[in-house]
This record gives C-alpha cells, structure tokens and sequence, in this order.
C-alpha cells in the first residue's frame, strides 16, 4: 500500500486528497451507524492519525459533537498530518494530548459519554507491538465498551499477519483504504476488524493491480480473496442433454471398520456437489452397510485385514482406477501396513486424486511422494496433517497459515487446501486464495470428509484442480452458511453440508441469470 500510494502521487494524485478521501470513508461508514451523536476520535502520531484529524473535522462541521485525543502533541505532526491538525484547530476541535497527565481521564470520560470512538493510532506501519502511551490508549478504547471504528485496521494488528495481540483495538467495524490486508482477511486478526468495508480513497485498481506482486507474501505471488462471482464462473449451467457420465465419474476410496461414516460422507459430499457417478471402493465387510446407507453410490469390495484395506487391493486398486476421471482416497482409511501399501498404487494411478486423511498421513515426512504423481494432486490438510507432513508442530502450521500452505504446495507440486477458518488454497507459482466462507458450525466430525467429496466431484466434472480446490472450499463454507440461519452456531450433522449444497448451487445459478 506504501508503493501504491506512492505511485499515485507520482501519477497526479495529491497526498492531501488521498488522506481527505480516506477521511471521508470514515465519517460515511460511521453515518450510517450513528446519523448524530457523540464521538471520540484517538488519533496517533503518523498518516493514520492524519486520517483521523481529517475525520473529525468533517464530522463536527457535520454536527457531530466531536472530543479528540492525540498521542503526540499538536505540533509535533508532520506534513499532511499537520496540515490536517491545523484545519481541526480552524473549525474549533481543540485536541487533549495523551503525553499529559490529565490526558487519559479526560478519554476515559469522553469514552463513557461517548456513542462510537474512532480508532485512528496506528495503521499499516506498524512493525512492532504497542507499548507505553499507545497500548494504555488501546486498553482504554476497548475497556470502555464502546462500538470502534478502525481507520484502516485496528491499531496494534500488523498488517501482513494473521495474528490478533491481547494490545490491539477490537473493532466493530474497520474501513480498509485502498484494499484489504491480510489483517483482514486471517483469523484470528480478523475478528478484531469487526466487518470489513474496502473503500475506494483514489487509488486507481492498475496501480493496486501492479504494486500487489511487490509486496505480497506467498512467494511474491500475491495473495487473493474468493468472491461469489468467481465461483459462479467456474460452475457453469449445465446444458439440457447432459447426463451422468458428463457430469464424472469419482472413485471414492475410504472407510475402514469403526470408520466407515467417513466413506459414506465422502461420497455424499460428491453427489450433492453433482457428481455422475460415485463408486466407493472400500474393505469387503462394509460394502453391504455403505450400500445400504447410500444407495445412490455404487460400491466396491477389496480385499481387506481386519477391517482395513489389505496389500491385496493394490492390484485391483491400479487397474479399476483407469476408469474414473477422479479419484478422493483417505477418509477413515486407516494407517495399517495393508492399507499403506495399497494407498501407493493410488498414489502411482494416473488419475486425478484429492488426497485427505489418512491419505496424507501414511505419507508424514515425505510430501514429495505426492510431487512424484504423474497426474494432478489435491490435498486437504487439516493443521496437523499438514504439520506432520513438513515435519512441524500444528501451533507452528496456525501461526504462519499462509507460509506453511505454500511451503507445503511447493514440496508436494500440488494444490493444497489448508482447512480452517479462512481456509487456504496454495498452488506453486500461483497467487495463494483465501475462502471467506463459512461458519463454526464446520467444526464437527466429519465436515472434512464432506469437503474431499465436494473437491472430488468438482474435479471429476472437469475443473482444473486449483479451480476445483477454490470452488470446494467456498460451496462448503456457503452450504454451513446457509444452515447457520437455522442452527446457530453449533449442532451440525456433516451430512447436512452435503445435503445444502444444491440450494447453494440453486441460488447461484438464479443469481446469474438476475445478472447479480
């Protein structure tokens, strides 16, 4: 943002107009929350203050009744800043410095009286945690209770991670200038943004589109953002003469005694998100039972050891697979020596796979078994699979998400889904996604399982694996979404995704055709 910025001053933008602009943002979000009232505005000592400065001043020439605080004395801003102080001063906002000892009780009791506060400290230059003055203003902004709006994120957050500090702002509502940051957009920083509104300061989308690679992590590849309209375009209407076949053939090769559940959520995962035909390949003694409990998937018996696939399925494994145009192989399969050996001949079928589960663990500390696949891999990691994999702790994983999924995509030459909240879909030499859908009702046995069918079947229609990997991820989170209107926020049966995700598709499709 610092290059952007910097590029459209060069282009003719003013500096003073860039920051006006943002200033406006701020007071047109805070008006429709609050038509008239009281509001504190905490400025710091940089353009974030200057944007706050600017805010104030329009919302008092508004008619806000207006109180202002400051972490620098008046006269200590510099350029736009100092020119934005002076206009306050000029329409009577006389701000109380916090470097004064009477400072923090005069905040104290314009937060009490106040109906919204303005966090306006500190923004994207941040490079280190708050302290002194700074963090005693934070703790008086959040421990007064009162809705914050942040001006372009919470202060205390960085704007390159993901993390949330015990010291930063918890807003309810955070206007991003220009884009968002990746604050924005990863949990847990993100709960502390509140919602989100990007607004346009004018900075020109050719010069954000340009400085984005510059400064992004992943690699310089940058980092991207799923927005319903993406899907949409990658699941076109399906033509009237289409059938079964068109729609995919998907091996499903999961279950294992105690787990077969896994195997029948895979599998209805896949229909639900429209695949032709769905085959499950599992353990002879629970063909019967899956048959039963899905009748609309096809079943396939292989030779097995107690209750697990056995070394002898590995044969009869490579030579079924060349009929299926995808394949989902690891939920509930088990670890067992028979089945590890048997999960090899997937691996070496030339056929598309999304590896999950138990997949992804018999291969623990080794993902270039993946990049040694002759056919397009993706895997669905949850924290701890994906650790195990690099040969890292899950805490590890969490506190560098975006890293560790690109790390991991690079060493397997695969796609990875890194499930979570705010899911992560890496891809070497691609720009990393990041899946805004979704609620905490997924966090329930088998919701997983459910995913690696839908990824399955999307593959299997015909979708590039990224493609398939993004899409996935999003109908998932939006079909928990969807059920969270009902449920709330806990409760969910895994199956219940799966049966959701045709009226997510529905009104999808209805969206289109209103050209939404």
């Amino acid at each position: 943002m610092r290059a952007a910025d910097a590029e459209a001053i060069r282009g003719g933008t003013p500096s003073d107009e860039l920051m006006e602009n943002a200033a406006s943002a701020l007071v047109r979000v805070l008006g429709r929350e609050l038509p008239d009232g009281r509001v504190a505005v905490v400025c710091g000592p940089g353009q974030n203050g200057g944007d706050g400065l600017a805010a104030a001043r329009l919302l008092a020439l508004s008619g806000y009744r207006v109180s202002l605080f400051t972490l620098a004395e008046p006269g200590a801003f510099r350029g736009d800043a100092a020119r934005n102080a002076g206009r306050a001063a000029a329409v009577g906002l006389v701000p109380t410095p916090l470097t004064r000892r009477a400072g923090f009780r005069e905040l104290g009791r314009s937060l009490a009286e106040c109906d919204w506060a303005i966090d306006a400290l500190f923004g994207t230059g941040l490079s280190r945690p708050l302290a002194g003055a700074a963090r005693r203003a934070v703790a008086a902004v959040n421990a007064s209770g009162r809705p914050v709006l942040a001006a372009d994120l919470p202060s205390g957050l960085f704007a390159d991670r993901g993390d949330a500090p015990a010291s930063a702002i918890r807003a309810a509502r955070t206007v991003a200038f220009g884009a968002p940051k990746l604050c924005h957009l990863l949990p847990p920083a993100t709960d502390a943004c509140g919602e989100v509104e990007v607004a346009d300061i004018g900075i020109a989308r050719s010069i954000l589109e340009r400085q984005a690679p510059g400064i992004a992590r992943a690699g310089g590849r940058g980092i991207t953002w799923t927005e319903e309209s993406d899907v949409r375009g990658l699941l076109p209407r399906r033509p009237i003469e289409a059938h079964k076949g068109d729609a995919g053939r998907l091996a499903v090769i999961a279950g294992s005694r105690g787990k077969a559940g896994a195997a029948l959520l895979a599998a209805r995962g896949a229909l639900r998100a429209g695949a032709g035909l769905v085959t499950v390949f599992c353990a002879a003694s629970l063909a019967d039972a899956l048959w039963t409990a899905l009748p609309e998937a096809m079943t396939h018996a292989l030779p097995e050891e107690d209750g697990a696939l056995s070394s002898g399925a590995a044969r009869e494994l490579s030579r079924a697979l060349a009929g299926f145009d995808a394949a989902v192989a690891g939920p509930g399969l088990s670890t067992a020596p028979g089945t590890v050996a048997a999960l090899e001949a997937v691996l070496d079928a030339r056929v598309p796979l999304v590896a999950d589960a138990d997949a992804l663990n018999a291969c623990s500390g080794r993902p270039s078994r993946f990049a040694r696949r002759r056919s397009p891999t993706v895997l669905t990691p949850h924290p701890g699979e994906a650790g195990r994999l690099l040969g890292r702790g899950a805490r590890d994983v969490q506190a560098d998400r975006v890293g560790s999924a690109v790390a991991l995509a690079k060493r397997a030459r695969s796609v990875v889904l890194l499930k979570g909240a705010r899911s992560l879909i890496a891809a070497p030499g691609a720009p990393t996604v990041v899946n805004p859908t979704g609620t905490p009702l997924l966090g329930t046995a088998g919701s997983g399982d459910v995913l690696s069918g839908i990824v399955g079947a999307l593959l299997a229609g015909g979708l590039a694996p990224r493609d398939a990997a993004v899409a996935g991820a999003w109908l998932h989170g939006a079909a928990a979404s969807l059920l969270s209107g009902r449920l709330g926020d806990a409760g969910l049966l895994s199956h219940e995704i799966a049966d959701a995700v045709p009226e997510v598709r529905r009104r999808l499709r209805e969206r289109t055709a209103r050209g939404e």
